[in-house]
């Protein structure tokens, strides 16, 4: 799911994410008419070969190793967006860049959060239309256009954080590499969850500066 110039490895066709229903009711990922086609590119994005000791020291991070970092930038731009309406689900994308280190595996940097226009959301459910994952991609072309997709986040509106069984399916379907994250952030309970790959495997995040540049 690469985003990287003009280059995309994600086909959007329109989609539709139908969200959780009221319990005891049949839940549904996607209907026939609204749907992704994930298209692997030749050069399928692969993490950063990087030491997570290297990686902590350039952003002075001086804590023990973890699987998720996130920028305070980006954490405040997702909570901004997700508290503004809590009567209904909102959500959107992740951009930033995946890490491997030879001993402890993939680690994740969350640089950015691009809020998905133009959706239609209810508390029960949110639908990505095709003006949401158009206007996702121009504004991320635009300011992050070295960033990759490492995930997306949307929210639980009083209640709680968690993956549910819609989410789930979603995660597997599309954000199934072992770098992408999704986050869950409940606006009115001030609460958020951090899940990384296929298995939406609960993890702990922290926040990191952004890298300084050497003169």
């Amino acid at each position: 799911m690469i985003l990287n110039n003009l280059k995309r490895s994600l086909v959007i066709n329109p989609l539709r994410f139908m969200k959780r229903k009221p319990m005891n009711q049949e839940e549904s990922v996607l209907t026939q008419l609204n749907q992704i086609e994930w298209v692997e590119c030749e050069d399928v994005y692969k993490p950063i070969e990087k030491p997570i000791k290297e990686f902590l020291a350039e952003r002075k991070v001086y804590f023990t190793y973890t699987q998720v970092y996130i920028l305070q930038s980006a954490l405040t731009i997702l909570t901004n967006h997700l508290e503004a309406n809590t009567s209904v689900e909102q959500g959107g994308i992740l951009f930033g860049q995946a890490y491997n280190d030879s001993e402890h595996g993939i680690y994740v940097e969350i640089t950015a959060a691009v809020p998905a226009p133009a959706t239609i959301g209810t508390g029960a459910h949110l639908e990505f239309t095709p003006d949401s994952w158009q206007g996702i991609m121009d504004y991320a072309k635009s300011t992050h256009p070295e960033a990759n997709i490492v995930g997306w986040y949307h929210s639980h509106p009083n209640i709680g954080v968690f993956m549910s069984g819609t989410d789930m399916r979603t995660q597997r379907a599309f954000f199934y590499h072992p770098w992408c994250v999704s986050i869950v952030y409940d606006p009115v309970r001030n609460q958020i969850a951090y899940f990384l790959g296929e298995e939406a495997k609960v993890v702990k995040a922290v926040k990191s500066q952004p890298m300084l540049l050497m003169k």
